[in-house]
């Protein structure tokens, strides 16, 4: 051993970080029993759709007020709509028709106007009029089918003048009538990305940085007491050695929160990872193993302005939950505005994000299809590195002001 007894401390310190931290060991589990609740819930909600393989057919709803006769045409063109869309009643006046639009109760509302079947067969320009809401691919849709029957039977008309009008509209509704199958292939070894492995991943910087922040602090607040830090002063131990024995710590619950978390995630979406490409299983838990050293450099940060207990509950939920929604975590990073996303770019979450989005729609691994993310994580990393900074700036102050005895009240003051 050398002088002093020093040897014989050599790890007390991070054994003692250990035993703080596995006295507090409740407040890790609610926050991994949250997690894991969470990730149950979503897988639940998901299901198999979430894997982007499946096309279903969307029949958006519609109106259709024929003010003409009935004959074999406007038949033909209420048999149009029905096979495209979900038909609304809707009464034949104005106030009604606003307020369908209005309350967008229907995706388009068609009009056949009086004598429409009539001037049809005779050549005429008249045309079924159309309302459709605005901004809206349904709506033109629609239209789309129903010009597409129109047209159809004008064909018929010009090639065969012998056919009768249901015969003309029977053809052209045959011929609109047909399916095939559709099928969504990616030229690329491995599926893509899951829902489930989406929605796991963007919730996963919450957890790593409540937990982490939340384990470190109640190990450093304890480190905070006054008689601890007068005894530290006093003792053997160097204090760069404690610091490091800290900071050791602090490394250990960074790597065991994010190896633990991603296993229950894996587990969770295990058929989901098995059926991936193990480029795109190297670059998500890479990305997510970056958030959790910029986890690490925010709990270090955090650790320097939380004293007492009211802190210890407060400052991780705080911050954790800003850094999120601010980030586009919770919310997709395309409905957040201008303002916010340009607030954003100075938090590290939102650049762990866009990786995440980023990765799940690449198409291809060539390095100019590689660079934005590699610009993300070396962001990340500049983050860290940037908080750890600040850390030690604090840190360094705060030693000072503990060697003159500066923040420590005797027990007459108190």
């Amino acid at each position: 051993s050398t002088p002093n007894g020093v040897g014989s401390l050599s790890m007390k310190v991070f054994n003692a970080c250990l035993k703080i931290m596995k006295y507090h060991k409740s407040s890790f589990l609610t926050y991994f029993i949250i997690f894991t609740t969470m990730l149950l819930f979503v897988t639940k909600m998901v299901g198999e759709t979430g894997t982007y393989t499946t096309f279903n057919k969307e029949k958006p709803e519609y109106a259709i007020i024929n003010r003409d006769t009935d004959s074999a045409l406007t038949e033909g063109i209420m048999a149009v709509l029905e096979m495209q869309g979900t038909p609304v009643e809707l009464e034949d006046s104005k106030e009604a028709m606003m307020d369908a639009g209005f309350y967008e109760a229907v995706e388009g509302i068609f009009i056949i106007p009086e004598g429409f079947a009539e001037s049809f067969w005779n050549g005429e320009d008249k045309e079924v009029e159309i309302w459709k809401r605005p901004s809206s691919a349904s709506g033109y849709y629609l239209e789309s089918a129903v010009e597409e029957f129109l047209s159809s039977v004008c064909i018929y008309r010009e090639l065969d003048s012998n056919m009768s009008e249901e015969q003309m509209t029977e053809a052209a509704l045959s011929s609109m009538n047909k399916e095939c199958e559709t099928q969504m292939r990616q030229y690329m070894s491995g599926s893509v990305v899951s829902d489930k492995i989406r929605i796991y991943l963007r919730f996963l910087p919450y957890i790593l940085l409540l937990t982490c922040i939340s384990c470190v602090g109640i190990v450093f607040m304890a480190f905070q007491r006054p008689e601890i830090r007068m005894r530290n002063l006093c003792g053997p131990a160097n204090p760069s050695h404690i610091a490091l024995q800290k900071f050791l710590y602090v490394c250990v619950i960074g790597v065991a929160d994010w190896i633990l978390l991603n296993i229950v995630g894996t587990v969770f979406c295990l058929n989901e990872w098995r059926s991936m490409d193990f480029r795109f299983i190297l670059l998500l838990f890479g990305n997510s193993f970056v958030m959790a050293v910029v986890a690490v450099s925010v709990s270090l940060l955090c650790s320097g302005f939380m004293r007492g207990q009211n802190a210890q509950s407060f400052v991780p939920n705080i911050v954790s939950l800003g850094m999120c929604f601010l980030s586009g975590v919770f919310v997709p990073q395309e409905l957040l505005s201008d303002k916010i996303l340009h607030v954003s770019k100075f938090i590290p979450v939102y650049w762990y994000a866009r990786n995440v989005d980023k990765i799940c729609d690449l198409t291809g691994f060539t390095s100019d299809k590689l660079q934005d993310i590699y610009v993300g994580v070396g962001i990340q990393l500049g983050f860290a590195a940037a908080l750890f900074c600040i850390y030690l700036a604090v840190n360094k102050f705060r030693e000072r002001e503990a060697e003159d005895f500066g923040s420590t009240k005797t027990e007459i003051e108190m």
